[in-house]
């Protein structure tokens, strides 16, 4: 008799799966206190988007957000929910890209690159790309750039505290990648 309930427990015990917890950009938010984002609920969770946010100025409300003296967790976890945004509608996605690309090229093409311009592209191309994971909208608008060498030259030009970001961003990717 004692021999079922112990059988029971190695065959759990051998076919149990590890939770595994959804991409690392798109599921951990960050904690940025009072810190000015985009706009976002208080829920338990992952996924605070507003309902009532107007998407038509995602691009716009994002690039505004983004000025130089804007954190890098604050940046990361703006970044994370206009990502998250993005899935609510086709094109966002494409369209802030787009516009974050062309911020860090018109930066470099007047002869002052900006690191924090380039982390801002590269780390929103890798948490969409890391969305698309979870929202189907998004398998169609994760472009084949490669966000983390964006990342890595925003360090290369003097970007402060993103080192943390690129580790991150390449174990995310290594993972995901298996």
């Amino acid at each position: 008799m004692k021999r079922i309930p112990l059988t029971l427990f190695f065959v759990a015990f051998l076919t149990a799966v590890p939770a595994i917890a959804g991409p690392p950009l798109v599921c951990h938010a960050i904690d940025i206190g009072t810190a000015k984002s985009l706009p976002w609920s208080s829920t338990p969770g992952w996924n605070g988007a507003q309902t009532s946010y107007d998407l038509s100025h995602l691009s716009d409300d994002t690039l505004n957000l983004l000025t130089p003296q804007m954190p890098i967790d604050v940046r990361r976890e703006t970044l994370r929910r206009a990502a998250i945004y993005s899935a609510a509608q086709p094109g966002l996605a494409q369209t802030l890209t787009a516009r974050l690309v062309a911020r860090a090229t018109d930066a470099e093409a007047a002869g002052k690159p900006d690191p924090s311009a380039w982390f801002d592209a590269g780390y929103f191309v890798e948490t969409v790309r890391q969305a698309a994971t979870v929202y189907p909208l998004l398998r169609t608008e994760s472009t084949g750039v490669d966000g983390l060498a964006w990342i890595k030259k925003a360090i290369q030009l003097g970007g402060q505290d993103m080192e943390q970001a690129a580790a991150m961003v390449e174990s995310a990717t290594n993972r995901l990648a298996r």
